[in-house]
């Protein structure tokens, strides 16, 4: 029976896979070498990406991050959206971390929703108004 020979892998490799597999309990990767993060974070989803850049203190992930940010915000909020951002940072000669318009786009839907709820709230109450005095137009009458 022929046998083909596999190369082990290195310690550097199984660490690696150790940390990929072990993803969710990831915080603070501040020592950790640039190359090792661009292995392993990509296996985060987006929650688990925020809290590693929330936790890691003292230190600029973005240059391991920053590409998969926009793989996230390009996922959730359209290819067309990102575009758009990408235009326009260009026609104003200016940069931002995918990070940072992330949460600024998420903020931004935030208060669109609040603005429409308000105004539903304020609809609703317009409308029991107009109930409220027409029932008291009609019961007066009687």
């Amino acid at each position: 029976m022929l046998r083909t020979k596999r190369k082990a892998p290195s310690l550097v490799d199984l660490c690696v896979s150790l940390a990929v597999e072990n993803v969710k309990y990831l915080g603070d990767v501040g020592e950790t070498d640039l190359h090792l993060l661009d292995r392993i974070l990509p296996h985060c989803t987006l929650d688990q990406l925020m809290h590693i850049e929330k936790s890691t203190v003292g230190r600029d992930l973005s240059s391991v991050t920053d590409k998969l940010w926009k793989t996230f915000y390009e996922k959730q909020f359209g290819e067309r959206s990102t575009n758009l951002v990408i235009e326009r940072m260009r026609l104003k000669k200016v940069s931002f971390r995918w990070l940072q318009l992330y949460e600024a786009k998420l903020k931004e839907i935030a208060e669109a929703e609040n603005k429409l709820a308000a105004r539903i709230r304020q609809l609703y109450k317009k409308e029991d108004d107009s109930m409220f005095f027409f029932l008291f137009q009609v019961h007066k009458k009687a």
